[in-house]
């Protein structure tokens, strides 16, 4: 293997491991969005709350879905 073919695998390798763990971080920003607006302990309106709670969750689960299927199609280093 030459240099270029090992950089460029690390380079999948770490872009997998990004979708994966940014997926999950917009999952949880999303869910707190969405249950601190349901306390009421946030200064945001009801619509925007829920628009942008709901959107960070649908972004977040295309994130992991890009990512498994990065893992699935073996595009990363084994």
């Amino acid at each position: 293997m030459s240099l270029d073919t090992n950089s460029r695998n690390g380079m999948q390798r770490f872009q997998t491991i990004m979708h994966l763990g940014m997926g999950c971080f917009y999952l949880v920003v999303g869910m707190l969005v969405l249950f601190v607006k349901y306390f009421g302990t946030m200064e945001l309106s009801s619509g925007l709350a829920y628009t942008l709670g709901t959107l960070m969750i649908i972004y977040g689960l295309f994130r992991v879905w890009r990512g498994i299927a990065a893992l699935k199609s073996g595009r990363r280093a084994r």
